[in-house]
């Protein structure tokens, strides 16, 4: 792990076989100095793991996706990815753990041209990603913090994907204090409808709409007249579970598989999942809930419980049995189990608002992704592409396209 680099200073471009951060100074703090550790391995992430999962369990909710578990099921993952390396920030004031981000950096093609990304640990799979900075220390000594954990050197783009629209990150990314405000964009991201469980179940299900109760009606009379299907919630605990490999069969029989999407196939997001289970399948957090036509397994949906949230992590079924709805059913299923135990209090549904989700929803998460662009003559040539070139271009690129004889979704 990189020794600790005082704000106001540049360290060198590597130390002791670890990648450094060049640091920037202008910016005043009324606290003790703020100084910098980069994590590089897995091996320096397990020894600081204790201190940033504890500085996160002081946040409500605990956000999922930036523990140390999470972070380094994914990396086992995704890390290894096009020469990716590991630069997870940690920002310490007087010996204190006051902010964390959780950063990869690896060469991609951005409009055609190779550039060196900065990014969040983040893609799909993950609900949200974040830059996290002590809410206690006083408004200067945060953006200090917040320019050390998010700096992004010249010849660099910085992606901050999936970060809440409301959140004091994207102020920060967004303001002067940042450094970027002449290179900087803002993309849309998701908008994650999530429900709240704070009343009984048919209180909140009277309170839908019309047209999500006539449509589930017919779904799971559907479903009931069809002899042999079942819905059950099992725990998963370990990775060699007969229950676990029922989920890599449905998803290779559904429609994620035609665009090599399925856990079949993508041997990336399995293994994802395989880590998540064996390190939290122990703790009886995870379950599969699971509709079967007999022995057949049909269908699923993965919830992981944190913190008293519930996120479906991942939800397939096999298209040849799409004329019974078991997708559905099983989220029908789900949902009231949850509202009639009583143990959780939200449930996270971790994808955009599709109509279908829409109608349970009872609040949304807002996403955005923020770009930096560093400030090299590529850098900045690409930022005047995106953000002034190609937003001209679109109203003219749109109608074209429009008349094209592509076939539809629909037929």
């Amino acid at each position: 792990m990189q020794e600790r680099i005082p704000v106001g200073f540049s360290s060198p471009e590597t130390s002791g076989g670890h990648r450094s951060v060049a640091l920037v100074s202008g910016l005043l703090q009324t606290g003790p100095e703020i100084a910098l550790r980069v994590v590089c391995s897995l091996d320096d992430f397990a020894r600081v793991a204790g201190e940033w999962d504890e500085f996160l369990n002081r946040l409500d909710p605990v956000p999922l996706p930036l523990m140390s578990f999470w972070l380094s099921s994914w990396w086992k993952a995704f890390g290894q990815d096009r020469g990716m390396e590991m630069e997870f920030r940690c920002a310490y004031q007087g010996g204190r753990l006051v902010g964390i981000a959780p950063l990869v950096r690896h060469v991609q093609r951005h409009r055609g041209v190779p550039v060196t990304l900065l990014k969040l640990a983040a893609n799909g799979h993950s609900p949200y990603s974040a830059i996290v900075v002590d809410s206690d220390m006083s408004a200067a000594d945060r953006d200090v913090t917040f320019r050390l954990l998010s700096h992004v050197a010249p010849r660099e783009l910085g992606l901050f994907f999936k970060i809440d629209q409301s959140s004091a990150l994207k102020s920060f990314l967004l303001a002067d204090a940042s450094g970027f405000s002449e290179r900087v964009g803002q993309k849309p991201s998701i908008r994650t409808p999530i429900v709240s469980i704070d009343q009984p179940w048919d209180d909140f299900y009277r309170s839908r709409p019309r047209t999500l109760k006539k449509s589930l009606n017919h779904k799971l009379n559907r479903f009931k007249n069809h002899a042999g299907l079942s819905v059950n919630a099992e725990p998963i605990t370990r990775v060699d579970q007969r229950l676990v490999s029922e989920l890599v069969t449905i998803s290779s029989r559904s429609w994620k598989s035609t665009i090599g999407n399925d856990l079949g196939s993508n041997l990336k997001s399995r293994q994802f999942l395989l880590n998540l289970i064996e390190k939290l399948g122990p703790s009886g957090c995870i379950t599969g809930w699971i509709a079967r036509d007999r022995e057949r397994p049909v269908a699923f949906e993965l919830h992981l419980t944190f913190d008293g949230v519930v996120y479906p992590i991942r939800a397939d079924y096999d298209q040849e049995y799409r004329a019974v709805s078991p997708g559905s059913v099983l989220e029908y299923t789900a949902l009231k189990h949850l509202f009639d135990d009583g143990t959780c209090r939200q449930y996270y549904t971790c994808a955009d608002d599709y109509w279908y989700l829409s109608h349970w929803a009872t609040d949304y998460k807002d996403l955005c992704t923020i770009e930096l662009y560093g400030d090299s003559v590529k850098l900045r040539a690409l930022h005047f592409l995106e953000y002034r070139v190609i937003p001209k271009l679109k109203p003219f690129i749109k109608p074209l396209r429009s008349t094209g004889t592509g076939s539809g979704k629909h037929g």
